[in-house]
């Protein structure tokens, strides 16, 4: 607990502007989702608190409904992290809800250059995750300048780290390039294209993205891609599953080809770059890179 001249002078920043009986209480970050989260937690350190909302790999972000502790964070917060893409436009709702100033804020999606229709799974875009810390680390700075030293710190270690991650992808590339590969969704779509792979059925993955059945051709199409042998990998939404999907991993897994589920919600007890490296290590292993 500490409480400066910066924190008082910017109503904010200090949480006894929201709350009188946590008087001088660090500044609170909410992020949506724990993979952005995360990434916050190792740049704030210990001059921010951060809470993230969807923590649990169990559930599906698509059909997440916010409640009234959710809306009480958002409540609190100084600075408010999303994706962006219209992927969680509910952690908008909860703000424009919420009363007095808005707060600060950062979309992945604004530091992406994201378009309409583009990939909403920013957090396995390296390039995106990169600029997201740096734009973190400002914002941090310009909340709270008393500890900017620190987030300039912390931020480039995180960001060096970021650059190994790089350098893995770049060496599995360079052995995995144009190998043609599936996903039942594009959850996986950012992290392949970074490996060079090539994504393959993109109708059926688009069709349960926006939860509307695929349409027959597409479903026959992946069933017979499938049975000849002409996909080296499929990647699967392990969050959410439909009986169509899972038709496809079992038929997958019969003719052995293999399956690679994959999150939306990073599971519990890891960091961003040990999560990301470890997909991209099984994708390696399973299509025979040399790690």
């Amino acid at each position: 607990m500490r409480c400066s001249v910066a924190f008082l002078s910017c109503a904010v920043v200090c949480a006894v502007a929201l709350n009188p009986t946590h008087a001088c209480a660090v500044p609170l970050v909410v992020a949506a989702e724990n993979t952005w989260g995360n990434l916050a937690e190792q740049v704030v350190g210990p001059d921010m608190q951060v809470k993230s909302l969807l923590t649990q790999p169990t559930l599906d972000p698509h059909l997440y409904e916010p409640g009234p502790s959710e809306g009480r964070l958002v409540h609190d917060a100084a600075l408010l992290i999303a994706n962006g893409a219209g992927y969680d436009t509910w952690v908008e709702r909860l703000a424009q809800a919420r009363s007095g100033p808005q707060p600060r804020s950062i979309r992945a999606q604004d530091v992406a250059d994201w378009h309409e229709g583009d990939n909403v799974h920013l957090w396995y875009n390296i390039k995106v995750v990169r600029a997201f810390v740096q734009r973190l680390a400002a914002e941090c700075q310009q909340l709270d300048p008393a500890h900017a030293a620190g987030y300039a710190s912390r931020s480039a270690k995180l960001l060096a780290e970021i650059g190994q991650v790089q350098q893995r992808v770049d060496a599995v590339r360079a052995q995995v390039h144009g190998v043609p590969v599936a996903a039942t969704e594009p959850v996986f779509t950012p992290m392949a294209e970074s490996l060079g792979l090539v994504m393959k059925e993109q109708a059926f993955q688009l069709a349960v993205m926006n939860d509307v059945e695929p349409p027959p051709s597409a479903v026959a199409l992946f069933d017979d891609d499938i049975t000849q042998h002409k996909l080296r990998l499929i990647a699967y939404n392990a969050q959410a599953s439909r009986p169509s999907v899972q038709r496809l991993v079992d038929h997958a897994r019969q003719v052995g080809i293999p399956v690679l589920p994959v999150y939306e919600i990073m599971p519990p007890g890891l960091q961003w770059q040990s999560w990301f490296m470890q997909t991209v290590e099984q994708v390696a292993q399973v299509l025979g890179a040399k790690l």
